[in-house]
């Protein structure tokens, strides 16, 4: 059986990541019990989790021409993750997110995200024998192209409708299956529960679902909802879990799996991301996931 290919197309960042040990006090000096410096980015975490789960990943963004964008290659390189999309623009910063780390694991995020980085899209776009598209809402036009691209091919194109998605909106209608967060959700359908993904899955025409942390994710096929049940984990972390169930179900649709059964992969795989503190440095690998699937039985 060949191994499933996906191309990941969006924000490359480097994380600044900074655990407290108590909730920040906004305008005084806090100090944090750890901090580290990890690669990040929608896209690049779910490329990076798609290859430690066993399938190709290939990863579409842009870094600068700086030292942090040097850095970044280095560690797709050792990720093993395919970098020919991997764009570099002349006299602009690479991205750059300072992450603040809370003792529930819930994290906040401050990204530094130079619009000249992603003013263009991707030309020419060659799928290769790629079984499926990711793409996120921080690169519209790349988004676009790339599931243009995969629609023409008859290739599952995912989009991680995460807020703001208004500009967005051609990515939007271009792809085949969308992941909504609550927030994106509710910024296109006006509310983050079953009406309002019935209202977007009926405006699209496409599948779509909203995940939305613990709670069970809501999907919609077009025809009926369903839930599906995410698993009962001790979070320590949740920077990069959701960027993780993205590529987990991406990659499953590339495999040939149904939608429920992508969508039970990727709840194990984001569920165990959480258990960890790291970024893309610290990935679950598929025999984790499948374990965690077989102790909690449909």
């Amino acid at each position: 059986m060949t191994t499933a290919q996906v191309i990941c197309a969006g924000i490359v960042t480097v994380d600044l990541v900074f655990s407290t040990g108590a909730e920040v006090a906004l305008r005084e000096k806090n100090r944090a019990l750890a901090s580290r410096m990890v690669p990040g980015g929608c896209a690049l975490n779910a490329a990076f989790a798609i290859a430690r789960l066993g399938g190709r990943a290939t990863l579409a963004g842009m870094t600068g021409d700086d030292p942090f964008g040097d850095w970044l290659r280095q560690e797709v390189a050792a990720a093993g993750v395919d970098a020919r999309l991997l764009g570099v623009r002349p006299g602009v910063t690479t991205s750059r997110s300072a992450v603040l780390v809370a003792p529930d694991g819930e994290r906040t995020i401050i990204n530094d995200r130079p619009e000249a980085l992603y003013a263009e899209g991707l030309s020419d776009v060659d799928l290769g024998d790629a079984g499926a598209v990711l793409t996120d809402t921080r690169w519209p036009s790349g988004a676009t192209d790339l599931l243009a691209a995969a629609r023409a091919a008859g290739l599952p194109g995912v989009i991680d409708a995460e807020a703001p998605v208004g500009h967005a909106g051609e990515a939007l209608r271009l792809a085949s299956h969308i992941a909504f967060s609550e927030q994106g959700l509710a910024e296109f359908a006006g509310g983050a529960d079953a009406a309002a993904l019935a209202r977007a899955a009926r405006d699209l025409g496409c599948w779509v679902c909203v995940t939305r942390g613990p709670a069970p994710v809501i999907c919609h096929d077009g025809t009926e909802l369903t839930e599906q049940p995410t698993f009962p984990v001790t979070a320590v972390d949740t920077l990069g879990a959701g960027d993780v169930w993205h590529g987990a179900f991406a990659l499953a649709l590339a495999e040939g799996r149904p939608e429920a059964e992508a969508v039970r992969f990727a709840n194990a795989a984001g569920a165990l991301k959480t258990t960890r503190r790291g970024g893309a440095d610290d990935l679950p690998d598929r025999t984790e996931i499948l374990r965690l699937m077989e102790d909690y039985p449909r």
